[in-house]
């Protein structure tokens, strides 16, 4: 049986990202788009813990949250989502055309989701089924790292972060080696109680390495007509240079 390319438990995944700091951090980009496109239902792909599906629900009238993982969905419907406007599901990109529901008038595929397919064919796949699945005048955002190799270099190790719960001590490293067609990513945790190691993870996975350019060529085959790359804070154009992440809208 071939082993799920990015499995993680869902405690820890939750734990590793400050929520409030980063929903705080891309409000005002979302709100934007809501406003703009005048957002009424949207899927959010790969959703996770389900903590952007809820806090989409504070502006969005109905949310299909979907993700492939079982331990995920069950972790976000009895602990992160609380609103009726939310419609969790057990789905992954192949069955995307399958889901009972849509279309939609706004896709999001966020945190780096779409490499996690890991290799180019699965991705193209994905962005077609995507296409097919948008309103006619609908929008997908897409998230994604910078797999520029001198940006990736440069940020081959994420800062450690430092987590306190119930007592212990977590802390969390994140390392990428780069390639050319697939790029690994190692997730290194380290659980402390009392001082001493209680606990040491490793998870690795391959990304497809999918740098903007081929994106741009992907998306377009994929029949989207219109897209714009923004840089890490939504707010301006993406620089391959110096963002560590880009978020790709795509339209038509």
């Amino acid at each position: 049986m071939k082993e799920d390319n990015f499995k993680l438990d869902p405690e820890f995944y939750d734990l590793q990202v400050n929520w409030d700091k980063r929903l705080d951090k891309e409000k005002d980009f979302f709100i934007d788009i809501f406003k703009k496109y005048n957002i009424e239902n949207m899927l959010d792909m790969g959703c996770g813990t389900g903590h952007h599906a809820q806090f989409f629900s504070n502006y969005i009238r109905k949310i299909v949250a979907a993700d492939p993982s079982e331990e995920m969905i069950d972790f976000a419907r009895e602990k992160v989502v609380k609103s009726p406007g939310v419609t969790l599901i057990k789905a992954g990109f192949e069955d995307l055309d399958k889901i009972p529901y849509g279309p939609f008038d706004l896709i999001t595929v966020l945190g780096n989701t779409l490499p996690i397919l890991e290799t180019r064919k699965n991705v193209k796949q994905a962005l077609k089924k995507m296409k097919k699945k948008l309103a006619k005048n609908g929008i997908a955002i897409v998230q994604f790292l910078n797999f520029d190799s001198i940006v990736m270099e440069k940020n081959r190790f994420y800062t450690p972060k430092v987590v306190e719960k119930n007592g212990k001590i977590y802390i969390f490293i994140k390392h990428f080696e780069y390639g050319k067609i697939k790029t690994r990513v190692d997730f290194v945790i380290t659980e402390i109680y009392k001082n001493k190691v209680e606990g040491f993870f490793i998870n690795s996975s391959y990304l497809c390495t999918l740098k903007p350019g081929l994106f741009v060529k992907m998306a377009r085959n994929a029949g989207f007509k219109r897209i714009e790359l923004l840089g890490l804070d939504g707010k301006k154009a993406f620089s391959k240079k110096e963002d560590i992440s880009l978020y790709a809208l795509m339209s038509g």
